[in-house]
């Protein structure tokens, strides 16, 4: 369906103006020159720019926030490492002491027993914050996570 649109001065131009899902169209015949004439009008152009224009910055900002997060975690990790990281997440911040196992592989278990269940393990030379807490010769690490005392060596320079 198109709107009718005038003819041009000296000859017997015939037009319609057609909107279609391709986009907006001029669409002639020249009686005179027996031609027919379609243009894509400049709307569909500048539709188009338009979406390139939106696009780029939207596409931009998500890998900038990609980067940016990448660069968080990165940091966050040196961090860790570099406070030693932390082999017990449930050791308070302020655990001064700091054990060594001697052992090739060490039980950790929930109660202060060799009887009590497993409940991880730890490989020969492995790091772990403890408290300075030994009950019937078990060294707690935290709350529910105990190790025979006999096979961890507290750090030189720590207070256990």
């Amino acid at each position: 369906m198109g709107l009718p649109m005038g003819g041009a001065p000296g000859h017997n131009h015939r037009g319609w103006l057609i909107a279609d899902s391709g986009g907006l169209h001029a669409q002639w015949f020249c009686q005179d020159c027996e031609l027919r004439y379609t243009y894509l009008m400049v709307t569909k152009l500048w539709a188009r720019a338009r979406e390139v224009i939106v696009l780029a910055p939207k596409r931009t900002l998500i890998v900038v926030a990609v980067l940016v997060g990448v660069v968080i975690l990165y940091v966050l990790g040196s961090e860790k490492q570099q406070n030693g990281g932390a082999n017990n997440a449930n050791a308070p911040a302020t655990t001064a002491c700091r054990v060594a196992v001697t052992a090739d592989v060490l039980n950790v278990r929930a109660l202060p027993d060799g009887k009590s269940p497993i409940v991880g393990k730890f490989r020969l030379k492995a790091e772990a914050d403890a408290e300075k807490t030994v009950q019937n010769g078990f060294r707690k690490l935290s709350e529910g996570r105990w190790v025979s005392n006999e096979y961890v060596q507290p750090l030189p320079g720590r207070d256990c």
